[in-house]
């Protein structure tokens, strides 16, 4: 009896994913070999989105929504000042200006607020898109159900069984 419960439970356990391993170590190698060449849109980027490591280890939601909208809007903040570094040329003191320019501060922890406001408004928005629908359907059903009492008589409307209706 133990033996068969313990082979159901193996086979109801769902099987684990195998692999994933030599993306990860593919990434990393070319991250090393790539790094002295990228060196200041790295620590650019670090710098920049900061904001979004600060969602990643305050959000406590298992999709991580609110990391993925302030991460997104956070790098959509950072991305001009990217571009800016790799076209004036990518060396520490062209990334140390970007750097020293308030605006580059004020965009990219600008666009990161907005991707909090972004998580705060859209439940509020759609609750309240919802509801005003669900108003106007309550209304149409009324005003069908007064069509229906003009038409077949108040017992159409009514809570009463059927059988105390005949």
């Amino acid at each position: 009896m133990a033996k068969e419960k313990a082979a159901d439970k193996k086979q109801a356990a769902a099987p684990k994913k195998k692999g994933g391993k030599g993306g990860f170590l593919l990434t990393m190698i070319f991250l090393g070999f790539a790094a002295p060449f990228i060196f200041p849109t790295l620590i650019l980027m670090g710098i920049g989105l900061l904001p979004t490591l600060v969602a990643l280890f305050i959000d406590t939601d298992r999709e991580h929504s609110t990391t993925a909208a302030i991460g997104a809007m956070n790098c959509a903040g950072l991305s001009p000042f990217l571009i800016d570094l790799w076209v004036k040329g990518q060396n520490m003191s062209n990334m140390f200006a970007i750097l020293r320019d308030t605006s580059t501060w004020l965009v990219t922890l600008g666009a990161a607020f907005i991707g909090q406001l972004i998580v705060f408004a859209i439940p509020q928005t759609m609750v309240i898109i919802t509801i005003a629908r669900l108003e106007l359907r309550v209304r149409t059903l009324k005003s069908n159900l007064e069509q229906l009492k003009t038409t077949w008589g108040p017992d159409v409307a009514s809570n009463k069984a059927l059988e105390k209706i005949r």
